[in-house]
């Protein structure tokens, strides 16, 4: 499993999901990370549990726009994923930068774009659980990064989301721990626009495969989300958070 460092998130506890792009507001405690991307899903992981999801807008071209709100002067990780619903072709990316793999904001950044792996064939993955071994550093001015873990209870240097405790090749955002056929990152049982696995106590009758309680990853986020819908390459969305026939992510 790819060691990358993360950091604990800040009690910032909102950010919101949205089918091309970022519905969150921006406010005098945030700060908005921008780029464009090849079609994405893009997940922020920050200190004191906060927690946050937009999917890139789809615009016709091959550089989607992105905008996503995170705390500022907070440690944060960055993990983007191209054809999020085509689990055989699924790539997911850690994001890293010049002097680590956290990033911290204070102001609006722009990361430009970001040349993500469209092609799991061509992924560095040898372990097969379609998280990329090695991160992709991303160049950015005005912030500052350091090698601080988040969301990491178990120390390896991944963000608890994307490790594989069962050993089964799939990462716990994309199990389905209460075999309702909705993967974790997108399962809101109480209809609160937060993914269950990332809540706390309160969802641990959805305990994960492992016996551990999702509680550990309890993210306070206040997102307000369509659990994530995502970019046709027809240039429409399915309406229902679920594109099965995106390719390209």
């Amino acid at each position: 499993m790819k060691k990358v460092i993360l950091i604990s998130l800040i009690a910032a506890p909102f950010l919101i999901v949205g089918c091309g792009g970022s519905s969150s507001t921006s406010t005098s405690t945030n700060a908005k990370i921008t780029g464009t991307v090849p079609g994405t899903l893009i997940e922020a992981f920050c200190d004191n549990n906060y927690y946050a999801q937009v999917t890139s807008t789809n615009n016709g071209t091959n550089q989607h726009p992105f905008e996503i709100e995170v705390p500022k002067n907070t440690n944060c990780r960055l993990v983007m994923t191209t054809n999020e619903n085509d689990p055989a072709n699924r790539v997911i990316t850690e994001i890293a930068f010049s002097n680590g793999s956290t990033i911290t904001v204070n102001a609006d950044v722009d990361l430009g774009n970001i040349p993500l792996e469209l092609s799991y064939q061509n992924a560095d993955d040898r372990d097969g659980d379609h998280v990329v071994d090695t991160p992709l550093q991303v160049n950015a001015n005005g912030v500052s990064s350091s090698n601080t873990p988040v969301q990491d209870a178990n120390g390896n240097g991944m963000v608890d989301a994307y490790d594989d405790d069962d050993n089964d090749n799939i990462p716990n955002a994309y199990e389905d721990d209460d075999r309702d056929g909705t993967p974790n990152l997108h399962d809101d049982s109480d209809g609160n626009g937060e993914p269950d696995y990332m809540e706390g106590n309160e969802h641990n009758e959805n305990d994960n495969d492992m016996g551990t309680d999702n509680g550990s990853n309890d993210s306070g986020m206040n997102e307000s989300n369509d659990d994530g819908s995502h970019d046709n390459n027809d240039g429409t969305d399915d309406n229902d958070g679920h594109d099965n026939n995106e390719t390209n992510g």
